[in-house]
């Protein structure tokens, strides 16, 4: 029995932490899940769907509401940060003002990530805060982008116990158990860099190497053409280096800025901003069908959202002192890998247990990827350097350190109009 509270419970991720908390009932029955969000809007919703999930899976759950984080914060035993501050508006922001002057957008990399990074480290570094103040010995799992540097925010200032992840590798593992005919549990498979710039360094299982198979057969799938798609990307680096990129999508734009620039632009420019709102609008109706007594299908796409997975099963490898290895780790590096900096936020491979995550000895990290990644962590420390000090000039150079940009003015321009679209969420720059 433990208490579970998701920071942003209104979110669409929320179906999903239903269906992974059924999945682990064993484990997680008798507990209660605590849904705090600022707005109440969606969760009477959510209530009345975790309780009908929760009958139907034949699983004791205790669900509640508030927008109160002090009362959600009290008696806990987990917190899931999973937010996105300011909305999908704010993410559309990230995307279109960058592209318009000529440099890329993304909302975790480039100036579109620094700006992220400015909305969601202040709100995280006070959630955190609070836990130091009323439950201290609580774990945070969080999933609040940008990974990277929400964790080197919160564990520069303060000493919560936070764990952050991205469900990234997840997916990518249960992808390469199915190239390889590999049972999940049987596949060994780890990756290591910072986020969104991780690379496939071992693949194996009973001992076997499976990196000659895998590429073997992923170069076997390369389409014919050279297309701008993320797999076709991806095998581009793949012949090229001889590593797999983890998550090809966000830093594709590192190798081809032109070709991805003006269909990113192009797809958030677009009054239904990236197409999220058809999704949204797919998920409430779900959410009503399933409270009205619609078949319950746990493979619905609503209730297999990774991230929600990868922070329950980490919770519960926890409770359970499993000893289980989990990829798409985000910690303070202390030589897991051994020739980047030890001050560095990276990402690899934990085992978890009662004690909370131990990094695995990772290695070195492939000599083609060194510079590039580097460049990255320069960018993230100032990012959150900005983030905690709300000094301008230190965003100024946190943008001009993006490896995206290669324009001072372009920064310039991109930076002045970012602080006027995310005045309301960036309380360190008034």
């Amino acid at each position: 029995m433990a208490k579970l509270v998701l920071l942003g419970g209104g979110s669409p991720f929320t179906p999903s932490i239903f269906q992974t908390v059924l999945e682990h009932k064993e484990a997680l029955s008798g507990s209660e899940l605590c849904l705090m969000d600022l707005s109440d809007e969606r969760l009477p919703q959510f209530k009345k769907l975790g309780e009908v999930m929760a009958a139907r899976g034949g699983m004791e759950l205790k669900i509640t509401t508030t927008t109160d984080a002090r009362v959600a914060l009290e008696g806990a035993d987990f917190v899931f940060p999973g937010y996105r501050v300011g909305g999908i508006e704010a993410e559309r922001q990230d995307f279109v003002i960058p592209t318009r002057h000529g440099i890329c957008g993304d909302e975790t990399m480039g100036p579109g990530g620094t700006f992220m990074a400015q909305c969601t480290i202040p709100a995280t570094v006070a959630y955190a805060r609070l836990m130091e103040e009323i439950c201290p010995e609580a774990w945070a799992i969080s999933y609040v982008n940008p990974t990277n540097m929400v964790a080197e925010g919160v564990l520069r200032s303060t000493k919560a116990r936070f764990i952050a992840v991205c469900d990234c590798f997840p997916g990518f593992r249960e992808h390469l158990s199915l190239m390889l005919d590999v049972e999940p549990e049987d596949l060994t498979a780890r990756a290591m860099g910072v986020n969104h710039l991780t690379w496939l360094t071992e693949v194996s299982a009973g001992g076997k190497d499976l990196y000659p198979l895998l590429r073997e057969r992923a170069m076997a799938m390369r389409p014919a053409d050279e297309s701008p798609d993320e797999w076709t990307f991806a095998m581009r680096i793949l012949d090229t280096y001889g590593y797999m990129l983890v998550c090809s999508g966000h830093p594709q734009m590192l190798w081809e800025h032109n070709a991805c620039m003006n269909e990113r632009r192009d797809h958030w420019e677009d009054p239904k901003l990236g197409g999220r709102w058809e999704r949204l609008s797919e998920l409430w109706a779900f959410v009503d069908e399933m409270i009205a007594g619609a078949p319950y299908d746990p493979n619905r796409q609503w209730l297999r959202m990774h991230h929600p997975r990868h922070a329950i099963g980490i919770a519960v490898s926890i409770l359970t002192n499993e000893g289980r290895e989990w990829g798409g780790m985000n910690y303070v590096n202390n030589g897991s890998i051994s020739n980047l900096p030890d001050d560095a936020v990276i990402e690899g491979t934990c085992i978890v247990g009662a004690a909370g995550p131990i990094p695995l000895a990772m290695g070195e990290l492939p000599k083609p990827f060194v510079g590039l990644v580097m460049h990255n962590i320069t960018w993230q420390h100032l990012t959150v350097d900005a983030a905690l000090s709300g000094d301008k000039k230190v965003l100024y150079q946190a943008i001009l350190a993006s490896p995206y940009v290669h324009d001072m003015h372009a920064a310039r321009q991109i930076m002045e109009e970012l602080l006027v679209a995310h005045a309301d969420v960036m309380p360190q720059f008034k």
